[in-house]
């Protein structure tokens, strides 16, 4: 379910897709500097040879026991952001929650979709140590950069944006809810169950997963950390979001028009089909596709000469392709997006009219249009609807490959659904939906709302349930379970009492760059700069990198 699956996970993690847009302008800062004494050391170190030894051998039984405790990770520092140092152990933390974050979902991939699956989909091949592989996207700073990389990358953004608005918060007098106080206390709780099973003390536990130094007191931080951005980050959206007037959204609407404006046409792509021996030079090649490309205009045109109305479109649209369906050919509410720029200026013309059609160079051929509805604002009001989901369980064959449920199979949860629906029928008012919401469904982006999905417009979610939300005969109140491929629905339709869709699109687009403009103000200001110690995170690396092999291990011999 598009909407549902992209608005997930949003409570302690609400900053993180802000902070995926930032670059770290200043993430590579040098800041080494050479002591003014080295220059006098040379002079000595016959002298102080013999001293040195012995120190360095009983420094060397201490570093081990304070490594082993994580010591070094808690004192050294990584980073500054502004002011404020960062330790080893809050890197390595970030560090290792986005390793484990790539892991499980290549892990998920390849136990749904067969081996090597994972890396097809993520790019992370989950057999090989992350300084092993490549990564497959592109490092500022970086060339041929490795998951590790990557990584280290990552989790400097990510200390960067959560320290930086953490701070923010607490200057603002955000604070966290009690409710974000409770789930921090039942995560430790849940982690300390684990760690009990595993017959590991709380902190041994949490250090095996997150890296040295990493204890109960530095998680308690972190969680509350990310919170505290997230609700300051939350809190700055809202704020800019209700500043933004309507003169600036007519201004936006006014520049930017083929971006707001939908219309409807008929259309079909005459293909200019061609083929070139082996080894064909380029101009022969440049020489079949035009020959190819001017039999395909004659082809078209002649099309178009047919064409009277959306139906016969259709028709010729068919007759020269079988395959080609009519849900692919005439559109409702289409953008100029979909159309080559000689295409869009030609629809977006002031002395165009319904009726109106034409043929139209794309790159492989040309496209047949027949414009059926002039381009318009688009003045689709939004959904507001709730929904409990049961979730149909995921079944597999011998070779991990998805299996779909039977009909017997599918009853089950049908039963379930229905005695939840039964459930609010007997007190059918929308408070009492929300609590069987919240207490019951399976879908995690929407548990909190009381199953609420506010301003869902048509293509928002998957086809079944939008083209219930969406019935001309829905009213407010109205109720029902609906099947998807996710499971059973329990829906409730609240209304529709939205803005106009280009109406909230302009206004989100204003708010948006505006958010992005104080984001990069924050993350490339002076106040929140962010300064490594890149010799000591280079010391902190090779040990995770240690952490992370032992981690691999452990679940490839627990796997066998």
């Amino acid at each position: 379910m598009k909407n549902m699956e992209n608005k997930q996970e949003k409570s302690a993690a609400e900053l993180y897709r802000e902070e995926r847009k930032q670059r770290m302008a200043k993430a590579a800062k040098k800041n080494a500097t050479k002591s003014p004494q080295l220059s006098k050391l040379g002079r000595n170190v016959g002298k102080a040879l013999g001293i040195v030894i012995i120190i360095a051998l009983c420094l060397g039984v201490i570093y081990a026991c304070l490594s082993f405790f994580g010591v070094p990770q808690k004192t050294l520092t990584a980073m500054k952001v502004g002011n404020q140092k960062v330790s080893v152990a809050k890197y390595n933390y970030y560090y290792m929650d986005n390793y484990l974050n790539i892991y499980n979902t290549a892990s998920q991939y390849e136990q749904y979709y067969g081996a090597g699956s994972g890396k097809t989909y993520t790019g992370y091949d989950i057999s090989a140590a992350p300084a092993d592989q490549a990564y497959t996207g592109e490092i500022e700073g970086i060339e041929n950069p490795t998951w590790a990389d990557a990584l280290d990358y990552s989790a400097k953004n990510s200390v960067h944006s959560y320290v930086a608005y953490a701070q923010l918060a607490k200057q603002a007098g955000v604070t966290l809810t009690d409710e974000q106080k409770a789930e921090i206390d039942e995560g430790i709780e849940t982690i300390k169950s684990h760690a009990d099973e595993a017959d590991y003390s709380l902190n041994r536990f949490i250090a095996r997963y997150y890296g040295k130094g990493c204890d109960e007191k530095l998680l308690r931080e972190i969680l509350e950390e990310r919170y505290l951005a997230g609700n300051f980050a939350q809190a700055k959206e809202e704020e800019i979001g209700k500043s933004v007037t309507d003169e600036q959204i007519q201004e936006e609407f006014e520049k930017n028009k083929a971006s707001y404006t939908t219309f409807d046409m008929a259309t079909f792509t005459v293909d200019a089909v061609y083929e070139t021996a082996e080894g064909a030079s380029d101009e022969e090649i440049a020489a079949a596709k035009a020959a190819a490309m001017e039999t395909a205009k004659a082809q078209a045109d002649a099309y178009l000469a047919r064409i009277t109305d959306a139906a016969s479109v259709v028709k010729v649209a068919q007759e020269y392709k079988a395959t080609n369906k009519e849900s692919s050919i005439i559109l409702k509410g289409t953008t100029t997006s979909s159309l080559a720029d000689e295409a869009a200026s030609w629809v977006l013309s002031a002395d165009r009219k319904v009726g109106d059609k034409g043929v139209f160079e794309d790159e492989n051929g040309y496209v047949i249009v027949l414009l059926t509805s002039l381009p318009a604002p688009d003045k689709t009001k939004g959904v507001d609807v709730r929904h409990i989901l049961v979730k149909f369980s995921q079944e597999t064959d011998d070779n991990g490959n998805a299996v779909e449920l039977t009909d017997e199979q599918k009853q089950t949860y049908y039963a379930k659904a229905q005695d939840l629906y039964n459930k609010y029928l007997e007190n059918p008012t929308e408070e009492n939906f929300a609590q069987l919401a919240t207490e019951n469904t399976e879908d995690t982006g929407s548990k909190e709302t009381g199953g609420l999905y506010e301003a869902v417009y048509p293509g928002d979610m998957v086809t079944e349930f939008n083209d219930w939300i969406f019935d001309e005969a829905r009213k407010p109140g109205d109720t029902g379970i609906i099947e998807t491929t996710y499971g059973y629905h329990i829906m409730y339709y609240v209304n529709n009492d939205n803005p106009e869709k280009w109406y909230d699109e302009c206004k989100d687009a204003i708010a948006s760059a505006a958010v992005d403009s104080f984001n990069t103000s924050v993350i490339e200001g002076d106040e929140y700069a962010l300064v490594t110690k890149d010799s000591v995170i280079s010391w902190a690396k090779k040990t995770l990198e240690k952490t992370v092999a032992t981690q691999q291990a452990n679940i490839s011999a627990n796997s066998k």
